[in-house]
């Protein structure tokens, strides 16, 4: 009796796994591929460098804009900042002074690597944008040091 019930488990197994929906086709070779030239090349190389720029120019806009505004906010906190220490004593005043001198230097800094972004290249601005990026952090810091100071 057991070797019919055997028959018929291998039987069954036989039949499920051929009848398997999901069992991988073989693949079908397309004797009409045709050939890439150095044209097709050439021209997807161009559209490549043509979409890569474009998306390059993008950024470089999008991120003098943002700045153009994170600088129109930090210049109104620094004109507060320097109205707070106009009534300053004489030592405390000559550490606000020096601690504006410091943030004045790195606000123009900044707007030096702004003006740097929006003639750079789309190309060679990677380079100008961390030069920027840094320059910003730089004056951030040097004017949260100067408001928690003052």
């Amino acid at each position: 009796m057991t070797s019919k019930n055997f028959k018929v488990a291998a039987f069954s197994l036989v039949a499920a796994v051929g009848c398997d929906p999901f069992q991988p086709k073989p693949a079908v070779v397309n004797e009409t591929t045709s050939t890439v030239t150095l044209e097709d090349v050439k021209r997807d190389a161009a559209k490549s460098a043509d979409t890569t720029a474009t998306y390059s120019q993008q950024n470089k806009d999008k991120l003098l804009m943002d700045m153009k505004e994170q600088m129109a906010t930090m210049d109104a906190n620094i004109e507060k900042l320097r109205l707070k220490g106009k009534d300053l004593a004489s030592d405390a005043k000559l550490n606000w002074q020096l601690k504006m001198a410091d943030l004045e230097a790195k606000r123009k800094l900044v707007n030096e690597r702004l003006e740097e972004i929006g003639t750079a290249t789309s190309q060679a601005w990677g380079d100008v944008e961390k030069g920027a990026r840094s320059a910003w952090d730089e004056l951030a810091k040097a004017f949260r040091n100067a408001s928690d100071e003052f």
